[in-house]
């Protein structure tokens, strides 16, 4: 079981930005408290910044210069309720399990921003293993603030705000960031693939069917994780779910129910070249299988498994002495007229 140097880390109703809690409230009593020594450095450096930001805005352009990083960490989580799309996406992004530099470089910025945006406002790198806390803490609060429970005739349906943004770039971007990694966070947030462009006019056909069909599932998984369940669809759900059933058993009925001869037999009868003809003819001349073609000798099974197998047989003999044309009649040496 992991240790923490700090019990509260080891709190399971901890909340992602506790960090930033623990320093207003030391801010907001009267007079302001001081740090603990149990406070780690990332306290009472934002403890500090925090106070000198509120004294104005003369202040708050030297703070930029003794710490870009933690002034551009709280900007993010400042303009959440205005611009919220950067700071949900580094969000994702810290919940993919992609480090520092890598968020950094996709979001234009230095990578202690993503640092102190971590430690203050989203505290999550370290507890990515705890799956349980990161579903109550982090993925569920995501849903729940597009969600109004209050009865209504419909149940449980989706709010009509623009309190944070829309859903798509918190609640469904999150759970498949966890769940998915990077290389699917990445594509939900823009819907495109990279290094994917297009070289040769003629892949462009090509491009864009695969591009609207990558459109097609990724908003459908996006609906899929924000539809409402209620009386009223429950027995389309059910349909749909029994529908999806019966296609995955016709899928496996159709696959086992051949022998494993049959199986065999198939793929070597698809690996085998078939020619008839001509073709056929040029194929295989001068070997031993053109040479029992031309000859009056026919082969039993055994005796066309070796033979194909490039093991010569004892009535090759004969078949080089008597070589069959024109529908069978024997070919006869010159010496014999």
């Amino acid at each position: 079981m992991k240790v923490y140097k700090d019990v509260r880390l080891a709190d399971p109703f901890l909340r992602p930005y506790w960090r930033h809690e623990r320093v207003v409230r030391m801010l907001g009593s009267v007079p302001p408290a001081r740090c603990r020594r149990y406070d780690d450095i990332w306290i009472q450096e934002y403890k500090k910044f925090l106070f000198a930001w509120r004294r104005g805005t003369e202040h708050r352009e030297r703070l930029l210069y003794e710490n870009p990083g933690l002034y551009y960490a709280y900007n993010l989580y400042d303009r959440m309720h205005i611009e919220p799309d950067m700071a949900l996406m580094i969000e994702a992004r810290l919940l993919a399990g992609s480090t520092p530099e890598m968020i950094a470089n996709e979001c234009k910025t230095i990578p202690q921003t993503i640092e102190w945006y971590e430690r203050l406002f989203f505290n999550v790198s370290d507890f990515l293993p705890h799956h349980d806390w990161i579903l109550k803490n982090v993925l569920l609060p995501a849903s729940d603030r597009f969600v109004d429970h209050t009865p209504d005739l419909g149940g449980t349906v989706l709010k009509n705000t623009t309190e944070i943004v829309r859903p798509h770039l918190d609640m469904t971007l999150k759970f498949f960031a966890y769940f998915g990694g990077p290389l699917v966070c990445d594509i939900m947030i823009s819907g495109f693939r990279r290094n994917n462009q297009v070289q040769n006019p003629d892949d462009l056909t090509d491009y864009f069917n695969e591009h609207f069909a990558s459109q097609l599932q990724r908003r459908s998984a996006q609906a899929a994780g924000q539809f409402e369940i209620n009386k009223y669809n429950v027995m389309e759900l059910f349909v749909t779910h029994t529908r999806l059933i019966e296609v995955q058993k016709a899928g496996k009925s159709q696959e086992n129910r051949h022998s494993d001869i049959e199986k065999t037999v198939g793929e070597m009868l698809t690996a085998l070249p078939w020619t008839v003809g001509k073709t056929g003819q040029t194929m295989y001349n001068g070997s031993l299988i053109g040479l029992y073609d031309d000859s009056a000798i026919e082969l039993d099974s055994e005796e066309t498994v070796l033979i194909g197998a490039g093991i010569e047989q004892e009535s090759a003999k004969e078949a080089k002495a008597v070589q069959v044309y024109n529908w069978g009649e024997p070919q006869r040496d010159a010496k014999s007229k």
